[in-house]
């Protein structure tokens, strides 16, 4: 037996019943609410605010950062007005765009700004050094093989 045992034989107990009846119990206290907010409507009011030479040079590559922090948990961690910043300070940078007065304007917490910034830089290092070929093939490897059985006649 394993240390799992008791939690296996817990979880076995459940059928697909169980968890959209959670569902249910989880919307009602949720209000049916589950508008979430993105990014992306800041991230257009931020760049048009920049006016029309930078809106133009920042906003398709801040847009792609926000698409890829998608992929991280700052979502869940930070408000989209402080994301849309964070991705639009990333994509000023790498354009070499100078925004430090703007943002000393808005007095935002430049110390979240980074933190966001770190979390998205982190994603991108992992893809750096991800080889989905070598990926794929160890997962591959590590799922049962399906059961051959002889033709029957």
């Amino acid at each position: 037996r394993s240390t799992l045992f008791p939690y296996t034989t817990l979880f076995r107990s459940y059928r697909s019943n169980s968890i959209l009846e959670c569902e249910f119990y989880l919307l009602e206290n949720m209000d049916c609410c589950l508008v979430v907010f993105q990014p992306y409507r800041p991230l257009v009011q931020y760049t048009q605010d920049l006016g029309q030479d930078l809106e133009t040079a920042c906003l398709p590559l801040a847009w792609r950062i926000v698409n890829d922090s998608m992929r991280t948990d700052v979502c869940l961690l930070y408000p989209p007005f402080l994301i849309a910043l964070a991705c639009l300070h990333m994509a000023s940078v790498i354009l070499g765009k100078d925004l430090r007065a703007w943002y000393a304007e808005l007095s935002v917490d430049m110390d979240k700004i980074q933190e966001i910034s770190k979390h998205i830089l982190q994603l991108y290092e992992l893809w750096k050094g991800y080889d989905e070929k070598k990926e794929i093939a160890g997962i591959l490897a590590k799922m049962p093989k399906p059961k051959t059985q002889p033709p029957q006649n």
